[in-house]
């Protein structure tokens, strides 16, 4: 059966063709404007700019920019394509009379382009807030490498979904790492990732940066000081300590003169005054020669002398450190 209003095209719905039902649904359309930011993709839609599924926000401020009657609703659509000049959808309309009925829109597309905020703040080197990563020693170290890159790391990945989180630049220096970044709040996120991942204190300062709308704008900078000690390392505080294990909760400490054992958490540890001693430890290895109830002989691989200490081990070598002439198995 052909369509009862043309009478070229086979009928679909109530006699008509598809061509001639979608005649049936009249649409007004307004003319869009988008600016696209050159330099990461993001769009300006009505003096809003989105960062984050660009696609569906075009196309759902498209679908504002076109009109029904009101017997109809535009239902969903099925095609969406972005010319230079002009926006071309194919829509679902669901008419109060017909039901759903298949409509090719077009809307004028006027596209400019400009550098949106958050890459102005970017290229403009930007920050509300610095990371100083230091060390216990003072001196760099390899442990401010890796806790930069887990910083680094951890803004690319919020930054894709909050584009005003960002490393504004890195500067590397003889005593540490300083990490510029762009939001202010992300300097707290990470101050508890550095707690949780190093043996490590945080101490946050602020500088007026300006004024804005009649208030002070503040800089934060947050000074973390990761420990680089190692097992054997020796320090002091009234009494001679070695380094017996270090977690990023707690340090384990030798009382050299007593043999005894010091527990410290982060902040017990920070407040105290220890001087480092050597950082790099002493150590030689033993091979086991015998044992018995609670004894031990060991003879230094380097220079082959034979000794006995009161301790059995699991192995048939062992490291021992020194300070002082003296071994202490850790």
């Amino acid at each position: 059966m052909k369509c009862i209003v043309c009478g070229i095209n086979d009928a679909y719905k109530f006699g008509l063709c598809r061509d001639c039902l979608s005649s049936k649904i009249r649409l007004k359309t307004e003319k869009m404007e988008i600016t696209e930011c050159p330099k990461c993709g993001s769009v300006r839609l009505n003096k809003k700019w989105y960062y984050n599924s660009i696609d569906d926000s075009i196309k759902r401020n498209a679908i504002s920019h076109i009109k029904t009657e009101k017997v109809d609703r535009i239902k969903s659509v099925n095609t969406f394509e972005i010319l230079d000049d002009e926006i071309l959808m194919n829509l679902i309309v669901d008419d109060r009379n017909l039901g759903e009925v298949e409509k090719d829109v077009r809307l004028d597309l006027k596209a400019t382009k400009e550098s949106c905020p958050v890459c102005n703040k970017f290229t403009g080197s930007y920050y509300e807030g610095v990371i100083q990563l230091r060390t216990f020693t003072t001196e760099y170290d390899g442990i401010l490498d890796d806790a930069k890159k887990e910083i680094v790391d951890f803004i690319k990945h919020i930054n894709k979904t909050d584009p005003n989180s960002f490393v504004s630049k890195v500067d590397k220096l003889r005593e540490g790492l300083d990490i510029y970044l762009g939001k202010k709040e992300d300097a707290i996120k990470i101050d508890k990732i550095m707690e949780h991942d190093y043996f490590s204190t945080v101490k946050i300062t602020k500088s007026i940066a300006g004024r804005k709308d009649g208030k002070d704008l503040f800089r934060y900078t947050h000074l973390i000081r990761i420990l680089d000690l190692v097992k054997g390392s020796v320090i002091y505080d009234k009494l001679y300590y070695m380094v017996k294990s270090i977690t990023p909760n707690n340090i384990e400490l030798l009382d050299i003169k007593n043999n005894n054992l010091l527990n410290l958490n982060s902040k017990d540890f920070f407040r105290k005054s220890f001087d480092v001693i050597h950082r790099i430890p002493e150590k030689d290895k033993f091979i086991i020669i015998s044992a018995d109830s609670n004894e031990t002989q060991i003879m230094n691989s380097k220079n082959y002398k034979i000794m006995t200490v009161k301790q059995l081990f699991d192995s048939q070598e062992i490291y021992l450190y020194k300070y002082n002439e003296h071994y202490f198995s850790l």
